[in-house]
């Protein structure tokens, strides 16, 4: 029932479209709310893990994290139960997966992001309010983050994957994992692993948030914007004729294949990635400037821009080797409920406290030495 409405919305809003022609409307829409959001709000999942080394008080980026993972869960589910998305094709639920790649990935990505200031979405966002140390960085990340995907790097990357690969049978899914093991149906096992998601996570959410509902409702819009890209692209896949990915908020490989594109139009089309990346720069872009936060910012001194970076090439690695970023797998891979995103999620956040570890020991020793 759901399905049919949806397709004749779709049918009666964009009569006269090609599939293709919607893919790219929706992805640059998704980032233009991401971005002005983003914009506005903060989100970033280096502030929430920073946030958990200082003790005590409210914790407000890591409340809109919380809220944002609950959020995407439920409704991801939600869409799954209805017929409205199917994730069986993404990376996230690849049959055979590389936990080296997720581990070693993960744990790049969260140490670069310590250095660089920020996870890639969060770059992004800076970059168009004027601070140059994020362009820098941003530009590093894009450009690394392609020798790894097709360059220089893939060959070296490829063999550790697969090196590294868990061979498996079926797809790494908890609910299908649930409903197989418990005999129920796995629409059932979907919305109710929807539900408990939502309310735990709400409810440690506005905990964390100092009993404020502001973070939840930030966290809680970009976690519908994640399924929301899931469904619009979950749709265009049954409509179109070419083979199309289901996908959602992601910036590994979007940020890469956007400065291939700008360098070389002609050669390389359009795709969801590429125009959401767009729509994240525009939407940031617009939110800064009406609120008057555009002013440029760059490095103080060679050692911040060496250490952003070093920061850079990490997480293009990582990022990469973990088949998503913070937000890609952080937030679009757990959406999905695949366990391999999970440890992808679990070796960022490690990597991100050993980052700050690291930097508070390398402060301490420049004092101590001043």
């Amino acid at each position: 029932m759901a399905e049919a409405v949806m397709d004749a919305l779709a049918v009666g809003i964009f009569e006269g479209w090609e599939p293709e022609d919607f893919l790219l409307l929706f992805g640059g829409l998704l980032g233009l709310a991401f971005g002005a959001l983003a914009q506005w709000s903060g989100f970033c999942f280096r502030a929430a893990v920073q946030e958990t080394t200082r003790p005590g008080g409210a914790r407000p980026k890591l409340a809109q994290w919380i809220a944002a993972t609950a959020v995407a869960i439920a409704a991801t589910q939600g869409g799954i139960a209805h017929g409205l998305i199917d994730v069986s094709g993404t990376p996230y639920l690849q049959a055979d997966f590389s936990l080296g790649g997720l581990v070693v990935g993960g744990l790049l990505f969260g140490i670069g992001m310590t250095f660089a200031g920020g996870c890639i979405s969060r770059l992004t966002v800076l970059s168009v309010r004027g601070n140059l140390r994020s362009v820098f960085t941003l530009l590093v990340v894009s450009v690394v983050g392609y020798a790894a995907i097709r360059g220089m790097l893939a060959q070296a990357r490829a063999g550790f994957a697969d090196g590294t690969r868990v061979p498996g049978d079926a797809a790494p899914s908890i609910p299908d994992l649930l409903a197989t093991g418990l005999g129920l149906p796995a629409e059932a096992v979907a919305l109710g692993l929807g539900a408990v998601a939502l309310v735990l996570g709400l409810s440690l959410a506005f905990h964390e948030a100092g009993r404020r509902v502001l973070p939840l409702a930030v966290g809680g819009s970009v976690g519908l914007l994640v399924a929301a890209g899931f469904a619009a692209t979950t749709w265009v896949s049954s409509e179109a004729f070419d083979p199309v990915a289901v996908e959602s908020l992601r910036f590994t490989q979007p940020s890469a294949d956007s400065l291939m594109y700008a360098m070389i139009s002609t050669g390389v089309a359009a795709n969801f990635g590429i125009v959401l990346f767009a729509g994240v720069l525009a939407g940031a872009f617009l939110q800064a400037a009406a609120t008057r936060s555009l002013r440029l910012e760059g490095f103080e001194d060679p050692a911040q821009m060496a250490r952003a970076g070093l920061g850079g090439v990490a997480m293009g690695v990582g990022g990469v080797l973990a088949l998503g970023c913070a937000v890609g797998q952080g937030l679009s891979g757990v959406a999905t409920l695949a366990y391999p995103s999970m440890i992808a999620l679990a070796a960022i956040w490690t990597g991100a406290r050993i980052g700050f570890a690291w930097r508070a020991g390398i402060e301490r020793r420049v004092a101590a030495a001043a």
